[in-house]
C-alpha cells in the first residue's frame, strides 16, 4: 500500500471530470433546446443545419415577397376596375350621341362629359402606384430602344423576345385635307346664299347678312367641335391670315385613312361661295411599311397592319408589338427609313419569388390612359362620329380587359408559388429541427443518468481520500 500517490482517487477524480462534462452538455443542450451547441458536438451536423437555416429564412422572405407581389397586382387591378367602369359610362354617353334626337346644345354637354371622363382615365394612370411606384403609366412594361428619330415601339407584348427588330417605313400618314375656293372679300350673305354647310355631317348654319369673315370665324368655332382646323393657305400648309386673300384649307388633325372630309352643300348659290361641289370627299393616308426579315427579329410569319401613324405586327403565339411612326419621319429622312427597334427585357417589375438566383416573376403592366386606349379624342357631335366612338371604346374594354386577365394570371401564379414556398420552408424546417433541435425526454434520461453517476463518483473520491488513513494501523 501507498500513501504518496492515490492512484483510486485519481482514477475518481477522472471519471468524476467526464461525467461532470457530459453532465455540463446535457444542461447546455436542456437549457438552449439545441441538440448542436457548438462545432464539436457535430460539425458535419452545423454545417448543413446553417445551410438550411439560411434556405429557410430566403424561402420565408420569398413567401413575402408573393404577398408583396400580389399587393402590387390588386392595386393596379383596381385601377383597371374603374377604367372598366368609366369606359362602360363612356359607351353609354357614345350611344346616347348617336341618337340624331339630340340637338347641338345635347351634344355639347355630352361631349364635355366625354371629354372630362377621357380626363380621368389619364388621372388614374397618373396616379395609381404602390410603394411610390406608378402602375398603370407604362413604368411597367418592356423597354425598347429604336435607331431611328421619329420610330418607336409603344407597345410590346410578353411574348416578343428581346432582340433587334428591323422595319422599313417608306411613306408617312398624311391628313385629310381640302383647299376649297372660299376667300376673303367684302360681300355679305345674301338671301340666296344663306342655307346649311355640312361638314362630316356636322352642320353649321350661314346666315343672311354675315360678312365673309363672320362665315370664317363661324366655321374656324363650329369645326373645332369635330377636330379639323381652318386656315388660310396659299400652298396648303403654311397658315396665312384670312384677309390675305389666300384660298381656305380643310384639315383634319388625327392621320390615316380613316380620316376624311366630306362636304355636303344642298344650296348651290352658298356651294359657290366655298368653291367646292356637293359630294367632295378628301380622305387621309395611312403610312406605309414593310418588315424585315430576320433570325432574331421578325418571322417569315408575322403580318403587318398600319393604321393612321400606328404600325401594328402580329405573329403566332400572341406575339404583338405596336409601332409609331411620327408624321413626316420619312420626308424628314428624305426617303424611306429603315428603324432598328431593340426590344430590351428591362421595364418589368420583377419579383423574387425564390430563395435562388433566378427564382422570380417579371410583372410587365402596359400603359393604359385615354390616348393609347385610344379614346382621347372621341367626337359626339353626329351620328356617324359617335357609332364610331362605339367601336374604339369596345376596343379599349377589350385593351383593360387584356391587361386585367394577365393580372389574373399573374395573381393566380404568385398563390400557386406562395403555397409551394411555405410547403418547402416547412419541410426544410423539419429537418432542421431534426438536425439542431434537442430531444428533451432522451437528454432528460442522459441527463439523470449522468446525474447519478456524478453523484456516485463523488462518493467514491471521498471512499478512495477515505483509503490510506487504513495505513496508520500499520504504524501503530
Amino acid at each position: 500500500m501507498r500513501i504518496n500517490y492515490n492512484a483510486l482517487a485519481m482514477n475518481a477524480t477522472t471519471n468524476f471530470g467526464k461525467i461532470n462534462n457530459k453532465v455540463a452538455k446535457s444542461m447546455s443542450r436542456l437549457s438552449s433546446g439545441y441538440k448542436i451547441t457548438s462545432p464539436a458536438d457535430d460539425a458535419a451536423g452545423l454545417a448543413i443545419s446553417k445551410k438550411m437555416s439560411a434556405q429557410i429564412r430566403g424561402l420565408d422572405r420569398a413567401a413575402l415577397n408573393s404577398n408583396d407581389g400580389i399587393s402590387v397586382i390588386q392595386s393596379a387591378e383596381g385601377g383597371m376596375e374603374e377604367m372598366h367602369s368609366i369606359l362602360g359610362r363612356m359607351r353609354e354617353l357614345a350611344v346616347q350621341a348617336a341618337n340624331d334626337v339630340n340637338d347641338e346644345v345635347d351634344r355639347d354637354a355630352i361631349q364635355e362629359e366625354i371629354d372630362s371622363l377621357a380626363a380621368e382615365l389619364t388621372q388614374i394612370s397618373d396616379t395609381t402606384a404602390f410603394n411610390g411606384q406608378t402602375l398603370l403609366n407604362g413604368d411597367l412594361t418592356r423597354r425598347s430602344l429604336s435607331s431611328v428619330n421619329g420610330v418607336k415601339a409603344t407597345y410590346i407584348s410578353s411574348e416578343v423576345s428581346t432582340g433587334v427588330y428591323s422595319i422599313n417605313v417608306t411613306a408617312d400618314a398624311e391628313q385629310a385635307s381640302m383647299t376649297t375656293g372660299f376667300t376673303y372679300s367684302t360681300a355679305v350673305i345674301t338671301k340666296e346664299q344663306a342655307g346649311t354647310l355640312k361638314v362630316n355631317g356636322f352642320a353649321i348654319e350661314i346666315e343672311e347678312g354675315m360678312s365673309m369673315e363672320d362665315v370664317y370665324g363661324k366655321i374656324q368655332t363650329s369645326l373645332a367641335k369635330i377636330n379639323i382646323d381652318i386656315f388660310a393657305s396659299n400652298d396648303g400648309t403654311t397658315e396665312e391670315s384670312f384677309d390675305s386673300g389666300a384660298p381656305v384649307v380643310f384639315r383634319t388633325k388625327g392621320y390615316g385613312s380613316s380620316e376624311k372630309i366630306s362636304i355636303s352643300v344642298g344650296n348651290p348659290e352658298l356651294a359657290a361661295v366655298f368653291g367646292v361641289a356637293d359630294g367632295t370627299m378628301m380622305q387621309g393616308k395611312d403610312c406605309q411599311a414593310a418588315l424585315n426579315i430576320t433570325e432574331d427579329g421578325f418571322s417569315t410569319t408575322a403580318t403587318l397592319k398600319t393604321n393612321g401613324n400606328k404600325i401594328e405586327v402580329t405573329d403566332r403565339s400572341g406575339f404583338s408589338m405596336t409601332i409609331e411612326a411620327d408624321p413626316g419621319a420619312v420626308a424628314e429622312n428624305g426617303g424611306a427609313v429603315t428603324a432598328e427597334i431593340e426590344v430590351l427585357s428591362a421595364g418589368t417589375m420583377v419579383i423574387q419569388t425564390g430563395s435562388n438566383e433566378g427564382e422570380q416573376l417579371a410583372i410587365d403592366i402596359p400603359e393604359l390612359n385615354a390616348k393609347s386606349l385610344g379614346v382621347d379624342e372621341l367626337i359626339m357631335y353626329t351620328h356617324e362620329y359617335a357609332s364610331q366612338a362605339v367601336d374604339i371604346i369596345d376596343e379599349a374594354v377589350k385593351k383593360v380587359s387584356a391587361a386585367r386577365s394577365k393580372l389574373g394570371a399573374y395573381e393566380n401564379r404568385l398563390d400557386d408559388v406562395h403555397s409551394n414556398l411555405e410547403v418547402q420552408s416547412e419541410s426544410i424546417t423539419e429537418a432542421y429541427s431534426r438536425i439542431m433541435d434537442t430531444d428533451m425526454a432522451e437528454e432528460m434520461t442522459e441527463y439523470t443518468q449522468q446525474e447519478v453517476l456524478s453523484q456516485a463518483a463523488i462518493a467514491m473520491m471521498q471512499k478512495a481520500n477515505d483509503r490510506p488513513e487504513s495505513i496508520l494501523q500499520l504504524l501503530q
